[in-house]
């Protein structure tokens, strides 16, 4: 999955349970989320990869 793949479907589901801001809030915090753990694993795999 992409990241505009899980923003979107996070964007659906604020969007139904809160209206815009839900939609923007939990895109938003559903795309750093994403971003954050893809750069935690590749960092992981990089350094377990060394030894």
């Amino acid at each position: 999955m992409t990241s505009l793949t899980i923003a979107r479907k996070a964007m659906k589901f604020g969007y139904k349970r809160y209206g815009v801001p839900g939609a923007i809030a939990s895109g938003a915090i559903a795309v750093a989320g994403y971003l954050y753990l893809k750069k935690r694993l590749t960092a992981s795999s990089r350094s377990g990869s060394d030894q």
